[in-house]
């Protein structure tokens, strides 16, 4: 099945292929999923007016493909963020909600990020570091009602940032960026302390702010108690877990767990996705997440 190279011809060509949509024969059907890969963009509106058919099955079958595209878009924004070196951990996040989500617009999130932000920075823009900290924990924790997710733990909706701020649940690592995301907004210093299989997010001056764990709820954690988590997992003491970890670092840990995840619900195609960032991140194997 040529695909012509002139946008004209292609375009008609497009349209010929939405009247095989209605095909019975699955190796048609296979055939033309190929060839709408081929054509790209230039195949786009021709599966949009598609989705206006009379016909349920052509409707159903050009949405598939659409989604389908939107995917593979989503997956080259990705990796050639990982291959920048991922040095802005919101705008990887959401690069892989987009990949989690095609087709849906997800600006207005970030939109929410900033009235939260607006209303940390009323409440906090006259008090001490320390206050500052819990006052955040109390809001996004309390109020808002941000938590710890422990049903399902390693289901996506836990780990896609825009599913978070919707159900107000997710796993450490999303639960802290989203404070720090805010945190950031209202002009609070924040960093994502790297501990092994939960993060931890420390409000103040590097090296010195007040630790919370937003998987718990916002609550306050010493040292003393930090010390006593690694103990009880059987894992080392390292300077490291008490100073802020780079974006860069931390994107890998979401995009293992975004690939454990899928492979635990067998959403292959989507796994196979994920592998090729992490190779445009590391080329290393899987590391740990969380």
């Amino acid at each position: 099945m040529a695909i012509p190279t002139h946008l004209h011809d292609a375009r008609d060509h497009a349209q010929l292929l939405v009247h095989l949509l209605d095909d019975d024969s699955d190796v048609v059907l296979q055939q033309v999923r190929r060839a709408f890969a081929r054509l790209g963009r230039r195949g786009l509106p021709a599966l949009r007016a598609a989705t206006r058919s009379e016909s349920p099955r052509v409707r159903g079958r050009a949405r598939e493909l659409l989604l389908r595209e939107d995917r593979r878009r989503a997956v080259r924004r990705l990796v050639r963020y990982a291959a920048r070196g991922a040095r802005d951990l919101e705008t990887g996040l959401f690069l892989l909600d987009a990949h989690g989500a095609p087709g849906e617009d997800l600006r207005g999130y970030r939109s929410v990020l900033d009235s939260f932000a607006d209303e940390v920075r009323r409440r906090t823009r006259a008090l001490p570091a320390r206050l500052q900290a819990l006052e955040l924990a109390r809001y996004l924790g309390e109020e808002v009602g941000f938590a710890g997710s422990s049903e399902a733990f390693h289901h996506p909706d836990n780990i896609y940032l825009h599913r978070a701020i919707d159900r107000r649940e997710g796993m450490p690592l999303t639960l802290c960026a989203i404070y720090a995301f805010v945190a950031r907004r209202a002009g609070l210093a924040a960093e994502l302390l790297p501990f092994p299989g939960h993060v931890l997010l420390a409000v103040g001056p590097s090296g010195e702010g007040t630790i919370l764990d937003p998987f718990g709820g916002g609550a306050v954690v010493s040292r003393e108690g930090c010390l006593k988590y690694l103990a009880e997992h059987g894992l080392p003491y390292r300077r490291e877990f008490f100073h802020g970890a780079s974006d860069s670092s931390l994107f890998l840990r979401h995009v293992v767990n975004l690939i454990h995840s899928c492979r635990l619900r067998h959403r292959d195609r989507e796994a196979l996705d994920l592998e090729l960032v992490l190779r445009a991140l590391t080329g290393s194997p899987r590391k740990e997440g969380r």
